[in-house]
Parts: C-alpha cells; sequence; structure tokens
C-alpha cells in the first residue's frame, strides 16, 4: 500500500461540508488511537480510502531559552480521530493498529452535525479553548479566582453559567454567575456534601 502526505495547512482551512462530509454509505465511528498517532492513523486511512476527520489546529509556542516562536498543527482532541467505514473498511482501519479502541456513534447526524461547528470555529482561525463539555445540572468546582474550591450544581447558561449553592437543612441557596474556564465538571457531589448516614 502507497504512502499518502497530508498536507496538514490545507485541512486547516477547509471548509465544513468538505471536512465532514455527509450522505456516505458507511457508518461513524470515533477512534480512540495510540498517544500521539492521530495523524499516522489519518494517514493510513487515506491510504485505504476511507473517509476520516481529523479536527487540527495552529498551536504557536515560544521556546523559553531562545525565545523562538515555533508553530505546530496538532490535533483538537489528542487521542481522537473519526471515520466513516463500511464493515470491511472498519477492519482495514483497526488492522493499521493505531486504534486502541473503538466507539461507536448511536446518532450519527448529530455527531456530524456538531463535527461541522467544529471545522467551522477551526477554518476561521478563532481562538478557542478545549475542556469538558458543562450542563445544566452537573456539579462543577470552582478551579480559579476568588470562588476557587466552591462546589455546585449548574442552573443556567447564559454569558456566564449560574452556579447554585445549597444550604439543604435551611432548603436555601444562593445564585453566582461564573466564567465557564473557571469551572471543571465532577461525577456527582463530594463526600462532604452528602449526608452521611
Amino acid at each position: 500500500m502507497a504512502a499518502v502526505t497530508i498536507d496538514w495547512n490545507e485541512l486547516l482551512l477547509r471548509p465544513a461540508a468538505d471536512a465532514v462530509p455527509d450522505g456516505l454509505s458507511g457508518r461513524w465511528w470515533v477512534a480512540h488511537t495510540r498517544p500521539r498517532n492521530e495523524k499516522a492513523l489519518a494517514e493510513d486511512l487515506a491510504a485505504r480510502g476511507i473517509p476520516h476527520y481529523l479536527p487540527l489546529h495552529l498551536r504557536a509556542t515560544r521556546n523559553r531559552r531562545s525565545g523562538r516562536l515555533t508553530r505546530s498543527i496538532v490535533p483538537v482532541f489528542t487521542s481522537y480521530l473519526f471515520f466513516n467505514a463500511d464493515e470491511d473498511q472498519r477492519i482495514r482501519a483497526l488492522a493499521t493498529n493505531r486504534i486502541v479502541n473503538l466507539l461507536t456513534v448511536p446518532h450519527e447526524r448529530e455527531l456530524v452535525a456538531q463535527l461541522r461547528q467544529i471545522q467551522t470555529v477551526l477554518a476561521g482561525g478563532l481562538a478557542f479553548e478545549c475542556g469538558p463539555s458543562i450542563a445544566v445540572g452537573d456539579w462543577v468546582r470552582v478551579v480559579a479566582g476568588p470562588l476557587m474550591g466552591v462546589v455546585g450544581i449548574v442552573q443556567s447558561r447564559r454569558s456566564r453559567l449560574r452556579l447554585v449553592l445549597n444550604v439543604r437543612m435551611l432548603s436555601q441557596s444562593i445564585t453566582i454567575e461564573v466564567d465557564s474556564e473557571m469551572l471543571e465538571r465532577l461525577d456527582g457531589p463530594p463526600d462532604e456534601l452528602v449526608e452521611m448516614t
């Protein structure tokens, strides 16, 4: 099989509909790759003719000693790549030995729409930050600023998140607004906020 060289700079600017095509004959899969194998897997899939999408962005870092600026094109979601394949193509993708696990996609149209939104941001060269999804009802902890360590439940999303801090014994609460980048999502309330029985 002939190796394929991908123009990573061209992929950065690709229109969303071209980057994540709709109406393909296979089904979408999420490949959890071996560490630092996202680009190599993309090249392997391209060589096999398997449609795929690897969200990329330009990262600039400055060397502390020399002050020299280095630019590199890196995956947005570390160790993840999306591809569309029939059963034979899926097996050929697994044969690359670059995939640790495959995640099935229950709602393919939703995934395509979400990936197209991501590509629109990336192709526009807009500044962004990656982080876990935070939704209404999630338990979160403030990780920076004067409220660092405070834990609450997300009540609503506006320009900032509204965070509810409860005092169950009084059946009272207070609500504050916090920037989402100052929050980390928790799996549930910490032990100290749960009634011990």
